[in-house]
């Protein structure tokens, strides 16, 4: 079995918009922390699995299949590539065509310069908890139940190799208008973590968090509420890293699949709007009413599919899927042995549950047919229980 990995700089290299608020319109050159796209590379059995996890709002489909395409024989071996986001919304703008373009190349780079080394039998163990020392349901009244971190460790006759962290809250600590570029507090987990424990490679994916955000658990919205929130979730780790967990030879396979999606615009009653909102929750359904009517004017914007893919270790596996799952998702998944990611398989808006009737910003930009959510939910099901 051969093993590799490699984190490499994607910082803007000339002034770029960031990503993820619609006050974000000024090209900026400053960051404060970098960015990284962290590579981690397994073969077993004469087939390799490429995971490219990116300081990034969220990038398209096609950016994932052209690195399918041009690393196909890299390394002499079938290779199944994933990409996903930790979906900062302080990184540069995925739709900015130049920054795209440099993150692909420097990837394709970075995937060119790895040498999987044999290591012999590759280890794979699984722990997993309820933490909500980060991030809460975004939602006045709506409880999030399913607030998950987990850890997927590789090793090797006792040698760590490489940590997979999953967890599902929005890194939105920082304020919209932020001067500079941040990797927020993934970022600054995934740097406390590797100077704790240089021996492991550390990664990072964002899981179904379209409804957790850091609203009720930052103090400020600052870096140092960052470093406060990224602290607990560090201490969390290493605690979970310490329980017992079983070691299970690794056995890769992989499974994938479009969905065909369907959308409506139902009309959304705003009288029907809870007295107690906030001020902050009434601004964010001011934008969602902007982006509802930009999507009714520009059908042609709509996600029409969507790939789901399951990588499967034998002990435990991970689905993959595009959109802004909302925490109910994780569900429909045997959380036992099964994490669910998101902003993977490119990117895709948020996805409520399909008889979840809540008057919110993301009610104004899920349109998708109850069906098309039905259709997702079984598929969770045959490859997640």
């Amino acid at each position: 079995m051969k093993f590799a990995s490699a984190a490499v700089l994607i910082n803007p290299p000339f002034p770029t918009r960031q990503a993820g608020h619609l006050t974000q319109t000024e090209k900026i050159s400053t960051v404060h922390d970098d960015l990284h796209a962290r590579l981690l590379y397994l073969e077993e059995a004469d087939q390799g699995w490429l995971h490219l996890s990116v300081d990034n709002l969220g990038l398209p489909l096609s950016f994932q299949e052209a690195l399918q395409k041009e690393l196909a024989l890299q390394w002499n071996v079938p290779l199944t590539i994933t990409v996903s986001c930790t979906h900062s919304h302080h990184c540069g703008d995925p739709k900015d065509e130049a920054y795209r373009a440099f993150i692909y190349q420097t990837v394709i780079e970075a995937a060119r310069s790895l040498k999987p080394e044999e290591v012999g039998p590759i280890y794979v163990s699984r722990r997993s908890c309820y933490f909500d020392g980060v991030g809460k349901s975004r939602i006045s009244h709506h409880t999030a139940d399913a607030l998950i971190l987990d850890l997927i460790d590789f090793s090797s006759d006792e040698k760590p190799l490489a940590e997979i962290i999953l967890h599902n809250v929005h890194p939105t600590i920082l304020q919209a208008n932020t001067p500079y570029f941040s990797a927020e507090y993934p970022g600054y987990v995934l740097r406390q973590l590797s100077q704790i424990d240089s021996a492991t490679f550390f990664t990072f994916m964002q899981s179904a968090d379209g409804d957790v955000s850091t609203r009720f658990t930052r103090s400020s919205q600052d870096y140092a509420a960052v470093e406060e929130l990224g602290s607990r979730l560090v201490k969390r780790i290493l605690e979970l890293r310490q329980e017992p967990a079983k070691k299970s030879l690794l056995s890769l396979s992989f499974q994938s699949q479009i969905l065909d999606l369907k959308h409506e615009f139902d009309p959304i009653d705003l009288n029907q709007l809870p007295k107690d909102l906030s001020e902050r929750e009434k601004e964010t359904i001011g934008y969602g009413q902007v982006m509802r009517e930009k999507l009714r004017e520009h059908p042609e914007q709509l996600t029409k599919k969507m790939m789901i893919s399951c990588v499967n270790f034998g002990s435990c596996r991970i689905l993959f899927a595009p959109n802004e799952l909302f925490s109910w998702y994780l569900g429909e998944i045997d959380r036992s042995q099964c994490s669910l990611a998101c902003y993977s398989n490119g990117y895709a808006p948020y996805v409520t549950g399909p008889d979840q009737h809540l008057l919110t910003y993301e009610t104004f930009t899920d349109t998708l047919t109850r069906e098309s959510k039905m259709n997702i939910i079984a598929l969770l099901h045959q490859w997640g229980k």
